[in-house]
């Protein structure tokens, strides 16, 4: 089995770096749009004390305004979002071309060339994705190796029966499952989300009501907007139903792949079958990195 431990150095630091930078940014976003909203209901009361004529619940609105500038001045220097989205896309990348590599798929077949000129194409094919994290912010290798590991190399001398079934149980079925796992996941979420922005939107007509009819302050309403403001943002961000639909589509695809890998008997066939199923990864990746704008590797 080849597992993400297995794979190239390069992979463990866009791996690594993303992950940190997803968190930053998404931490990050929570703040600002908290800040933002309980500004908005600071904004609604009024606390003062006997001692002083201050409006304290002023005050705290405009340190959550601050919070939220502040945050918002970090995001734009510092563009964590751009980490997160193209180490994600060059650790994908790798991921892909490694397991092409090991289990002998196209462009890397067995026997189709030298293995030297094989793993000189490999390392050509990987500096295109190096050329990529140069201006990125970029976490170093946890620790140091070549770029083709020993896993890939002994993964890759293996018969064709124990490649297939590497390839069967290590990408195809794991992956089919992570796609199925957060398929669920967001489309729990999505329904959440949504029933969130429901109770919140049948407040803020309740509000407006209430309001047409001179019993309650016009500034409620304003907050609810702000709430529900928040929120599709934060669903904008995180796109549940969206991923959700795309990892379910994948996970379903994946399953027809699994049934063709027993198909393959020689390597010529195997080399494009293998090209062939990261196909599949390689479509729903490329659906996330257009919906992010992420530049093509």
């Amino acid at each position: 089995m080849l597992e993400d431990r297995d794979l190239p150095p390069i992979y463990q630091a866009a791996d690594a770096s993303s992950l940190t930078a997803q968190s930053r940014y998404l931490t990050a976003l929570a703040l600002r749009l908290i800040g933002l909203v309980g500004a908005g209901a600071f904004g609604l009361a009024t606390w003062k004390t006997c001692k002083a004529p201050t409006d304290w619940a002023g005050v705290l609105a405009a340190l959550c305004f601050f919070a939220a500038v502040i945050v918002e001045i970090y995001l734009l220097k510092e563009r964590p979002e751009r980490t997160w989205y193209e180490g994600r896309a060059a650790a994908e990348s790798v991921k892909t071309l490694s397991w092409r590599y090991s289990v002998g798929g196209e462009p890397f077949g067995i026997g189709a060339q030298s293995e030297r000129d094989t793993e000189k194409l490999f390392l050509r094919q990987l500096d295109a994705v190096i050329g990529m994290l140069k201006d990125l912010h970029i976490a170093p290798p946890s620790g140091a190796g070549q770029q083709i590991t020993e896993a890939m190399r002994k993964l890759r001398s293996q018969s064709l029966d124990e490649r297939r079934h590497a390839y069967e149980m290590g990408r195809v079925a794991n992956q089919q499952e992570w796609y199925r796992r957060k398929a669920n996941w967001n489309a729990k979420r999505a329904i959440r989300w949504t029933l969130a922005m429901i109770v919140v939107e049948i407040i803020g007509v309740i509000a407006a009501i209430l309001k047409a009819v001179g019993l309650l302050d016009g500034d409620v309403l304003i907050f609810a907007g702000a709430v529900v403001a928040a929120m599709a943002a934060w669903l904008q961000t995180k796109q549940h139903q969206t991923l959700a639909t795309a990892y379910a589509v994948t996970s379903i695809e994946l399953a027809s792949v699994r049934t063709k890998i027993a198909w393959q008997t020689n390597e010529n066939d195997w080399g494009k079958f293998v090209s062939e199923a990261e196909e599949a990864f390689s479509r729903e990746h490329t659906l996330w990195k257009a919906s992010r704008g992420v530049r093509s590797i």
